[in-house]
């Protein structure tokens, strides 16, 4: 492990561990570049652009008229051939002073990567394939043969002026994306090499267990550099509150005293993000918390065989990093069903995660049972992806653990998401690493060398706060989270709303409203438009309106066709839209509520005025007064699971008028006859005239259960929106407004949403247009 005695900086007092050694079994008897590999020249100091290079390189991208050809093709597939020992005579040369033409920035072409596969002696075929992703990267994708070529990136994450370069492979079928590849992945040099320039490169890492010591310096240099910048809530400029001093019953594991205790306001404390999984879980209860909240607890007979290795590894982790509380959703919380208590604390999950010093992120861990790999010694199997290019040259492949976590379950999980969406600062533990992330640190690992001044300097300079929130103006607030909580998976699907409700909390900071079974009232309509990311099946205990009615991804997509700021949004729904919505209480109660009111104090204020507060306009040839609710039981409808994420919920099935027309579904005749989502079809809209009036996304299970085409079928007509942006953001001046449409599925006295396409305006009269009251579900 890393003697932090023996090596510091005087440079920001930031302590720098020594290296460790390479493994002395890189080069295999037999290795030998490929033919392909041989033409490249793996010089050691291209990789570095000194200070008259760099002067020329920017010159050259300002002059248009510098012409490609003239480049030195250092690193392309020439015919030239650059020996070891050629390069190893270039070697002496001062890097600094290499010119302008000696390395050129274009992609390496490897060929097919079956062909790259099979050069098994390369060692820089090898370190390429396992750097985009090895043996989980097909040799053909839809079709088309996988090719893997190498890109050439300048990189001056030191800020030192000084840019190393980076070689970035990637994959692509044709001009399809393989999504099994890894994103981004970064081939640079071995920190070993080039101690004189080594922020940012790869070094070897300590293979036994996780490095906290350098974990520690990670954090005492956030703390010193950052500062309480990364103390701020995500997405907001002001600190947390303590959970201590919004919930009664905020407990806390002590893992010097291995026991429940209850936190106070100034606890400092370290959360664990995890998969449950299958595994058995010691869940704290009424019944044994008392026995739980006795010193020693988790190490008698009666408890300690039944706490999961993942949690084990979590305590001992905390106190590897010199912190005393740990928390932990089993046995912080009241498990019992309905306990009263239960309910705050998952409402409180923003503030619990964000609250933390850090949170430990588990995503190599498969369930509760798997342990943390590396805390405990020889549990993580480092495989580090370093090779031998030339007897001059070593490459190493930067951790990325957006990559290592490909496939693992913790990335697919619902509960896991809000979790590091509000960790101001992460552990993870992922491909046997350990990585830091913070505001400003992106992925310190210890793979990568990043105590050094300029380099924190720098990317404090460089980075914004991201995430998922952009802030109390901007739509993106409520729709990033949506659609990326929605392509997860619950074990348990009553948990949708519960599993959500730290994201509720956030967005009623930033956007100033609740949500109605998962949609923002204020911004009703236009947040009914969502389209399917890919195959969905209804999730039977919620509203098909939602996209929480549905097991699959949602893309909510204002920003994508209006602008993302709410305030325009606001504004162009008084004018776009005339549903009056209303929510109905129970079925067995004919009671109804607005979904949102604008609340103006006088009553009378709301005549002549539409859900949003606008003046109300006269959009059809028929008698569209009647917007109050009839009052009426509904028999046969299913009951929805609690709607905890709003102050007043509902039974989940609105109720209103509007104009319902029906049209006739068939085979699209339109040019673009694409289908967008994996178990969907395109359908294609016909009038009365037999005129194709658009088209729409339905799902095949739906489709294989109704007639054979085509067939009528009743849509809605919900309100007035767009199917592409504007050019020059003239939103609202611009054509290409349209009527949105939602497919209606009826079952007995109330219906179910289909799909949503669109019309032209006027395309209405070609169907038989009616003022309708109707029941959804």
């Amino acid at each position: 492990m890393s003697d932090y005695s023996s090596r510091t900086t005087s440079q920001g007092g930031i302590k720098v561990p020594p290296l460790q050694p390479i493994p002395t079994d890189l080069v295999k008897p037999d290795d030998a570049l490929c033919d392909i590999c041989r033409t490249i020249d793996f010089e050691p100091s291209r990789f570095f652009i000194g200070e008259e290079q760099q002067d020329e390189d920017d010159s050259e991208e300002m002059d248009d008229s510098n012409d490609d050809d003239e480049d030195s093709v250092a690193l392309s597939n020439d015919n030239q051939s650059n020996s070891p020992r050629e390069s190893a005579d270039k070697d002496e040369e001062d890097s600094s002073e290499v010119s302008s033409d000696s390395f050129a920035d274009h992609p390496i072409n490897l060929g097919n990567i079956a062909d790259v596969r099979s050069r098994t002696h390369c060692p820089f075929c090898r370190l390429v394939l396992a750097a985009v992703g090895g043996s989980r990267v097909p040799d053909v994708k839809n079709g088309e043969p996988v090719s893997l070529e190498v890109g050439v990136m300048k990189d001056d994450e030191a800020g030192r002026g000084k840019p190393t370069r980076i070689l970035m492979p990637s994959v692509s079928a044709g001009d399809g994306w393989v999504e099994e590849a890894a994103v981004f992945p970064e081939i640079v040099l071995v920190a070993n090499d080039s101690p004189g320039a080594s922020a940012s490169l790869v070094r070897p890492v300590y293979q036994e267990k996780t490095d906290f010591t350098m974990v520690n310096n990670w954090l005492s240099i956030c703390e010193t550099f950052h500062g309480d910048e990364c103390r701020k809530r995500p997405g907001m400029d002001d600190f947390p509150v303590h959970p201590a001093a919004m919930l009664n019953e905020f407990r806390l594991i002590d893992v010097e005293q291995s026991c429940i205790v209850r936190a106070t306001n100034d606890s400092k404390y370290v959360a664990l993000s995890y998969v449950w999984g299958q595994a058995t879980v010691l869940r704290a209860g009424r019944a044994n918390i008392e026995s739980l909240e006795k010193p020693g607890a988790f190490t008698t007979p009666e408890f300690g065989p039944h706490v999961p290795q993942t949690i084990k590894d979590a305590m001992q982790a905390t106190k590897e990093i010199g912190i005393q509380y740990l928390w932990v959703d089993a046995l912080c919380i009241i498990q019992d069903e309905g306990d009263s208590e239960k309910l705050p604390h998952i409402k409180q999950m923003n503030r619990i995660y964000e609250t933390a010093e850090l949170v430990i992120v588990a995503i190599s861990s498969r369930d509760a049972s798997s342990g943390i790999p590396g805390v405990r010694p020889w549990t993580r199997g480092v495989d580090q992806l370093i090779e031998q290019i030339t007897p001059q040259l070593r490459l190493g492949v930067r951790t990325g653990y957006g990559n290592d976590s490909v496939g693992s379950i913790y990335s697919t999980r619902g509960w896991t998401y809000q979790e590091t969406c509000f960790a101001r600062r992460q552990l993870i533990f992922a491909g046997g690493q350990v990585v830091f992330v913070c505001k400003y640190a992106g992925n310190w690992s210890e793979d990568r060398v990043v105590e050094d001044p300029n380099f924190v300097l720098h990317e404090m300079l460089n980075s914004g706060e991201g995430g998922a929130f952009d802030g109390d103006d901007d739509i993106r607030s409520y729709e990033g989270p949506v659609q990326n909580y929605s392509n997860r998976t619950l074990s348990y699907q009553s948990d949708v709303y519960a599993a959500f409700a730290g994201i509720s909390q956030r967005m009623r900071d930033l956007l100033g409203t609740d949500l109605c079974h998962g949609i923002p009232p204020r911004y009703f309509d236009w947040c009914l438009l969502w389209d399917p990311l890919n195959k969905q099946t209804r999730r039977q205990g919620t509203p098909s309106w939602s996209w929480s009615g549905w097991e699959g991804g949602a893309f909510p997509r204002i920003w994508d066709w209006y602008s993302p700021k709410t305030r325009d949004i606001q504004n162009a729904l008084q004018v776009r839209t005339w549903i009056v919505w209303y929510h109905r209480a129970a079925h067995d109660s004919t009671d109804c509520q607005l979904v949102w009111d604008w609340s103006p104090e006088n009553e009378d204020a709301r005549e002549g005025k539409n859900f949003y507060g606008g003046e109300g306009r006269s959009r059809f040839s028929l008698d569209c007064s009647r917007t109050q609710p009839t009052k009426r039981i509904v028999t046969g409808a299913p009951t929805y699971y609690s709607d905890i994420l709003c102050d007043a919920p509902g039974s989940g099935f609105l109720q209103f008028w509007t104009v319902s027309v029906d049209f006739q579904l068939d085979k699209p005749v339109s040019s673009n006859t694409r289908t967008w989502f994996g178990g969907h079809t395109l359908l294609g809209i016909f009038g009365s005239s037999g005129r194709e009036l658009g088209t729409i996304q339905v799902t095949d299970t739906w489709l294989a259960q109704s007639p054979a085409l085509p067939f009528k079928r009743e849509f809605i007509i919900l309100c007035e929106g767009r199917d592409e942006r504007a050019d020059d953001y003239n939103y609202d001046g611009e054509p290409g407004w349209k009527y949105k449409i939602m497919l209606l599925e009826w079952h007995g006295e109330y219906a179910e949403r289909v799909a949503v396409g669109s019309i032209s305006k006027g395309d209405e009269l070609e169907g038989s247009l009616t003022w309708k009251e109707i029941i959804i579900g």
